[in-house]
């Protein structure tokens, strides 16, 4: 299988999501335990196919390093460490899809912003920027 890099420089990706975690998967959760491994199975599944999808092709050159930025638009506020929370499994699939080499430190970034907007208009959007 041939692996071929898709820009020489600054690769940058946009993933839309049309929710923010939800309650059952971030902080100070009760949830079932059945409950909270469903979402987050589904939720893994969809951001590998979603940066499957952005990238366009599955023979690609994987980012050394990469700034992960989550901008959370939602009808009300919420605690950014429990969306960072929530957006684990997110990025689980992100990794899965072979774009980043790993979630550990060394190999990201990651920068979170919020913005409150009304009740259509929720989603999560992940930028991945490719570092050097």
């Amino acid at each position: 299988m041939e692996i071929k890099k898709l820009e020489e420089e600054g690769r940058e990706y946009r993933l839309e999501f049309y929710d923010v975690p939800p309650a059952e998967i971030r902080g100070n959760t009760r949830a079932h335990w059945r409950t909270m491994r469903r979402i987050n199975r589904e939720r893994r599944d969809t951001a590998k196919w979603l940066t499957l999808s952005e990238v366009g092709t599955v023979n690609f050159e994987p980012m050394d390093k990469a700034e992960i930025f989550y901008h959370f638009y939602n009808n009300r506020e919420i605690d950014l460490d429990n969306l960072i929370i929530g957006m684990k499994s997110t990025l689980d699939g992100i990794v899965d899809s072979g774009i980043l080499i790993d979630d550990k430190p060394s190999n990201m970034e990651l920068k979170v912003k919020f913005t409150k907007c009304s009740k259509p208009e929720v989603k999560t959007v992940v930028t991945i920027k490719e570092l050097e």
